[in-house]
């Protein structure tokens, strides 16, 4: 998706900065939290600071946000995108609401995730 592409409505991106401790996972496809077994809840996460005993991750419905993410340390950062639905059974990744506070249009998906499509910011 280029840079003047609009974002689509049942996608949602997360941008991975050049420095996250996830990057190489995230180079792969794989979505690690913070910690996956962590008691943060999906308020607390959104509020900020407690990303590394988190089980959750953030996503937005608007890839410009998932861009300046993964452009906020440099070059070298990726994006990640998932369609929007429900898990299949026996999935260990949920979906989770996110109050929008910061106005990033904020989803949340808790656990651990593979099959990610890259894309370069």
């Amino acid at each position: 998706m280029g840079k003047n592409e609009a974002s689509e409505p049942d996608l949602v991106y997360r941008g991975v900065h050049a420095r996250h401790p996830a990057l190489d996972a995230a180079r792969q496809g794989t979505v690690v939290p913070g910690n996956e077994q962590g008691s943060v809840t999906a308020a607390e996460h959104n509020l900020g600071g407690y990303s590394a005993d988190s089980p959750f991750t953030s996503w937005t419905h608007d890839v410009e946000v998932a861009r300046a993410y993964a452009n906020s340390t440099g070059h070298g950062g990726v994006i990640l995108k998932l369609p929007v639905g429900r898990p299949p059974a026996g999935a260990t990744w949920s979906w989770e609401f996110s109050p929008d506070v910061w106005l990033e249009d904020e989803v949340l998906l808790r656990g651990f995730r593979s099959g990610a499509e890259v894309m370069l910011p």
